[in-house]
């Protein structure tokens, strides 16, 4: 019967999964950062309005500063749920590591 506790190869697996999320979801902020007058893959110009639709039915609609302001929080919020995702998963790396050489001693 196992204990239920993972090995540090393992935690070691679990981690690195966690820091490709992470880097995934930083290069999702950089990508709305490097274009902040998109709206839905298209460059925005003065005048133009982005409108949201979720079932058929509009939701939102916003003009060209409205979009840009949405797009760099968006852009800010993908930076800070990636790094702390990033910052999280390379402490659980060195853990990870540190465990294993312990074991192998």
């Amino acid at each position: 019967m196992t204990s239920g506790r993972n090995t540090p190869a393992q935690n070691l697996l679990g981690s690195l999964f966690f820091l490709a999320i992470g880097v995934a979801i930083a290069f999702i902020g950089f990508k709305i950062n490097e274009s902040p007058s998109s709206c839905g893959g298209e460059t925005m110009s003065e005048g133009d309005t982005c409108v949201t639709y979720s079932g058929g039915e509009q939701t939102d609609s916003k003009n060209l500063d409205e979009q840009t302001s949405s797009n760099s929080t968006s852009s800010t919020v993908c930076f800070v749920i990636g790094g702390l995702i990033i910052l999280a998963s390379t402490g659980g790396i060195i853990g990870s590591i540190g465990s294993m050489s312990r074991r192998a001693r």
